[in-house]
C-alpha cells in the first residue's frame, strides 16, 4: 500500500510539471508558429509564371525522411505513433531511396532494428525549450543530407488540444530543387541583392522555419501526451490504493 501510495504522489507530481511545462510550450507554438513558416511558400504560390514552370515531381523520388520524437518517454503513443507512420510510410516508396534522419532517441532506438540499413543520422539529447539557432543548426545537416534528394518528408505530431495531437507528414523541398524553381521567379524583382546572393538564404530560411513549427507543435504534444499518461496513472494508482484498503 505505502508504495503504491507513493507511485501515485509521484505521478501526480509529473502531472503538474508536465502542465506547467506545456503552458511554456504552448506559449512559444502561439509565439512562434508563424514565424517565416509561410513567407517563402508564398512566393510560390502567388507567383502564377513560377508555378507553371515549377519542375515535375519524380514518379520514383529519392527521400529524406526526418522524424521527429522525444529523448524522454512516459508520454504515450507520441513517440511509437511516429515510428509507426514512418514504416507504413516507407512501405509505400522505394526503400533503396529512401534516408532517414532521426531526431530524439527514442525515434532513434525505435527505427534502428527496422532501417539499419537507412538510418544515416541521428540526433538525440537536444536541449529544450527548443530555440531557433539549434534548429537551424540541424536544418544544415538536413539540407547536406538531401543534396541527391527530390523531397524532404517531415514527421512530426502536430498539436491540436491538451488532449489530442495528430501526426503530420510535411513535404519540403530540398536545396538543389528550390534553387532550381527560384530561377524562374518573375514576381518579385529584385536587383541588390542578386538571386545568387538571396535564394540560398531563403532556403535556409524556408527549411529552418518549416523546422521551427514542426519542433514547437511536437513539443507541446508531448508535453500535453505526458499529463494525460501521468493524470491516468494517478487515477490507476489512487483506485489500487483504495481496493487494497477494503
Amino acid at each position: 500500500m505505502k508504495s503504491v501510495g507513493s507511485i501515485g504522489k509521484i505521478t501526480k507530481a509529473m502531472k503538474m510539471v508536465s502542465a506547467s511545462k506545456m503552458k511554456g510550450d504552448l506559449a512559444r507554438l502561439f509565439a512562434g508558429r508563424d514565424y517565416g513558416a509561410n513567407a517563402v511558400d508564398m512566393i510560390f504560390k502567388s507567383d502564377q509564371f513560377l508555378q507553371r514552370k515549377l519542375p515535375a515531381d519524380v514518379n520514383d523520388p529519392a527521400v529524406v525522411i526526418v522524424p521527429i520524437t522525444s529523448d524522454k518517454g512516459l508520454c504515450g503513443a507520441t513517440n511509437s505513433t511516429i515510428v509507426r507512420s514512418v514504416k507504413s510510410y516507407v512501405n509505400t516508396q522505394n526503400r533503396s531511396k529512401c534516408q532517414i534522419f532521426s531526431i530524439g532517441d527514442k525515434g532513434s532506438v525505435g527505427m534502428i532494428r527496422p532501417f539499419p540499413d537507412l538510418l544515416k543520422t541521428s540526433i538525440s539529447q537536444v536541449g529544450t525549450p527548443y530555440n531557433y539557432p539549434t534548429v537551424m543548426a540541424m536544418a544544415v545537416h538536413i539540407s547536406n543530407l538531401s543534396q541527391d534528394s527530390d523531397k524532404i518528408v517531415v514527421v512530426f505530431n502536430e498539436f491540436k488540444s491538451a488532449i489530442s495531437s495528430v501526426v503530420r507528414h510535411m513535404e519540403l523541398m530540398p536545396k538543389k530543387r528550390f534553387l532550381e524553381s527560384m530561377q524562374f521567379s518573375k514576381l518579385y524583382n529584385q536587383t541588390l541583392p542578386d538571386k545568387n546572393t538571396s535564394n540560398p538564404a531563403l532556403y535556409e530560411l524556408y527549411l529552418t522555419s518549416n523546422l521551427w513549427v514542426a519542433f514547437l507543435n511536437n513539443a507541446a504534444s508531448e508535453q500535453s501526451a505526458r499529463m494525460n499518461a501521468m493524470e491516468n496513472a494517478s487515477k490507476n494508482a489512487k483506485e489500487i490504493f483504495e481496493g487494497l484498503t477494503m
